[in-house]
């Protein structure tokens, strides 16, 4: 059984087409209407739930292997599990069949906005856990299996290992075998390396995560420095590349995997890994980093509001004539955009993790005098992330020094003082951070931190957001900047200062 998914936004368009086909009938769903009409009608109630929402519309196309039929109340049962599995268990959805070709298949057509909360349903990896289900209802409803695209990069399992794990599916269901059938050991590599490559990983990383769990791998280069191609060992059985199949090989994984390899960068990496492999851990820690990579990409990914590029000398110019911020730090901000002003007017500043992954956005009211800001979207929870900058030493130094402050225009004064009183930049490798959220503090990185500077603005919040953090982080010292609320309040102090002073040494000047 093959399936396809596409989305949509209009339900009336996908239910005419639907309809309208040669050999098409209504067969199931969870719906009142009768036809395309009244379904229409009908899907506009979850529609009113999120009517922001622009691609709401979910269509599937299951279909089986020529000259397989199915009744109309199994291929009800089957889009049931399906859509079930794919995470919708309280939308709306309608199924009908067509028999206009030669292959017996049905068209599911649903909403991706949620009756019980009228959130969208994640689309995360949703044809690869697509293919997996499919599988599964083979299975149960002894379906001949039709490769996907994705799945033909994949060499197939021989006819007698197909045989023997259908023979032993059929007993264990049937109550003669206690466990599952055990898959082929070439199908389990194909499936793990799946599964470390799903965040598109560099290849000295792809090898390092292999050799934790258990895999050999080697690879080769010629003379003129092209590969000679990858091969892996695992559980006492060896594989080239090519025999696991064409998204397996060197080039394959590049291709289809889109595995990150430049040979100026890991060339040398890859040698020291295969000359000196990490040691396997352990099988619960291995299932641990598996997990881990799949949660990860399982969360929606963010998409930034976007930017009114027009507006960007206009905060340029508020940031350095009003805020004191100098160029050096603006500009930089500007062209990786995490400061900008979007089409509303609203000042964004960009949340990121420590691995510099865009992870959500802070809204900032200039006018507020304590230069807070604000979760972009204030119906969704506070995202994982935060806004910083990073200064001093070598861009790839490790972090030695951290300034946690109240907001993202704090942090970067804080920046600009440090530089002040320096007159250079740290010699350290330091992060300014904007911490919005306590409860989202990256205590694992801070905790490995010998200097962390407490600097949070000098009123309530500031003093019990430093309280919360000394608890948690001993080494973790309270700054504030002195008898003023905010350290932008300090930076314009400063440059009024300096300014004033250097207005005095050119009058003097003139007067000799």
């Amino acid at each position: 059984m093959i399936g396809n998914q596409t989305k949509g936004k209009s339900f009336r368009g996908l239910l005419n087409y639907l309809e309208n086909k040669e050999k098409s009938s209504l067969i199931g769903g969870n719906m009142f209407g009768r036809n395309a009409l009244e379904l229409a009608r009908e899907f506009r109630l979850s529609r009113q739930l999120n009517p922001e929402a622009e691609k709401v519309v979910h269509h599937v196309s299951l279909s089986l292997a020529p000259g397989e039929q199915l009744d109309n109340d199994t291929w009800c049962e089957i889009a049931d599990k399906y859509i079930s599995a794919m995470g919708y268990t309280a939308n709306q959805y309608a199924v009908y069949r067509h028999s206009d070709r030669d292959h017996d298949h049905i068209h599911i057509c649903a909403s991706r906005i949620s009756l019980d909360d009228g959130k969208i349903t994640s689309d995360s990896w949703e044809y690869v856990r697509s293919e997996k289900i499919i599988r599964q209802l083979e299975l149960e409803y002894r379906l001949q299996p039709t490769l996907s695209s994705h799945e033909k990069l994949n060499r197939t399992p021989s006819i007698g290992q197909q045989q023997r794990i259908e023979r032993e599916q059929l007993e264990y269901e049937q109550g003669e075998r206690n466990t599952p059938p055990q898959q082929p050991i070439k199908l389990e590599l194909q499936s793990l390396i799946d599964r470390v490559t799903i965040d598109k990983p560099t290849m000295p990383q792809l090898i390092e995560r292999l050799q934790l769990l258990g895999v050999e791998v080697r690879h080769g280069l010629t003379r003129n420095g092209k590969s000679k191609g990858i091969s892996y060992s695992w559980n006492d059985q060896k594989f080239s590349g090519t025999s696991l199949g064409p998204a397996y090989t060197f080039p394959g994984l590049q291709k289809h995997k889109e595995i990150d390899y430049q040979p100026q960068r890991d060339d040398e990496q890859i040698a020291q890994l295969l000359l000196n492999p990490v040691k396997p851990t352990s099988i619960e820690h291995a299932q641990k980093l598996l997990v881990e990579m799949e949660q990860k990409q399982q969360k929606p990914k963010f998409t930034p509001p976007p930017e009114d590029e027009s507006k960007r000398p206009l905060l340029q110019h508020y940031l350095t004539q009003y805020r004191g911020i100098r160029n050096y730090l603006v500009q930089p901000l500007q062209r990786q955009g995490l400061a900008y002003i979007d089409p509303d007017k609203n000042v964004v500043f960009i949340k990121r993790g420590l691995d510099g992954e865009k992870l959500g956005a802070l809204v900032w009211d200039t006018a507020r005098v304590d230069n807070r800001a604000f979760e972009y979207d204030k119906n969704s929870k506070r995202s994982e992330g935060w806004f910083y900058l990073q200064l001093g030493g070598e861009p790839l130094d490790k972090i030695e020094k951290v300034f946690l402050c109240s907001s993202p225009i704090d942090a970067l004064s804080m920046a600009e003082i440090d530089i002040f009183v320096r007159k250079k930049l740290p010699p350290v490798r330091t992060m300014y951070m904007a911490v919005d959220d306590l409860d989202q503090l990256p205590v694992e990185f801070l905790k490995n931190i010998s200097r962390i500077g407490a600097a949070f603005n000098n009123d309530d919040r500031g003093d019990e957001a430093a309280q919360v953090v000394q608890k948690i982080l001993p080494q973790a010292k309270r700054i504030e900047p002195s008898n003023l609320t905010t350290w932008n309040q300090l930076l314009l102090e400063e440059r009024e200062k300096q300014e004033l002073l250097e207005r005095q040494q050119r009058s003097r000047g003139f007067s000799r």
